[in-house]
């Protein structure tokens, strides 16, 4: 009860933004009315009746410090989404280089799902300014996130696409050479193929590891 009262005081401002004069007075009315009861009727009352009393005094004010709360909780969130979208956006463009193995029609599926994220995020904010501010929220600050699951999973899917295997070179045996030749010179262009296949291996790994770990920070 006290601190229904003492909030109506501190967070006038904030609370009159999400409010009528109806249902401030509403709530200073039952929670003066609960103090009285408390004190009177409510001296000798049990526990469960104190509790039914509590519940329906602090339903409605619960509902007024909800709204308040998701004024700035909702453009947090929005925000939070919009950087992600930014960088998703630079992602697909770094892929272009260093992942090769997607391919542009699969970045641009991503950049259209970014594209529909924003459309959402548009609708939601426009609707949202004009609608009563007094009445329940048109969308939650816990919505905006879950807005990205399905572009989360395709750039995740994306992330992880082998690199295609280098084609293999074949050698010719110049004119003349002896069948022994031929094979002393085919051991060591295996040996130095070997050699050069296991550093680019390493590099694409290292490439491939790159591009993942930057899906997931944007993730």
């Amino acid at each position: 009860i006290y601190t229904i009262k003492n909030k109506l005081v501190d967070m006038e401002d904030e609370i009159k933004a999400v409010t009528s004069e109806e249902q401030r007075a509403s709530v200073a009315n039952s929670a003066e009315a609960a103090e009285n009861w408390m004190y009177d009727e409510g001296y000798d009352a049990d526990f469960e009746t104190y509790k039914a009393k509590y519940e329906a005094l602090k339903a409605p004010f619960e509902k007024i410090l909800f709204r308040v709360k998701e004024v700035t909780a909702r453009a947090d969130a929005i925000a939070d989404l919009s950087k992600k979208l930014e960088k998703l956006e630079s992602l697909m463009v770094k892929w272009e280089t260093t992942m090769p193995q997607v391919t542009e029609e699969e970045r641009a599926e991503v950049t259209a799902g970014i594209a529909k994220v924003r459309e959402w995020i548009a609708e939601k904010v426009a609707a949202q300014e004009a609608a009563d501010p007094t009445a329940d929220p048109v969308f939650t600050s816990d919505e905006v996130p879950l807005q990205t699951v399905s572009l989360q999973a395709t750039v995740s899917r994306l992330s992880k696409k082998p690199k295609p295997a280098a084609p293999k070179k074949e050698d010719k045996k110049p004119e003349g050479e002896s069948d022994g030749d031929s094979k002393s010179e085919t051991n060591e262009d295996a040996e130095k193929g070997q050699n050069d296949s296991t550093t680019a291996s390493e590099s694409d790994s290292t490439k491939a590891d790159d591009s993942q770990s930057d899906a997931s920070e944007e993730l």
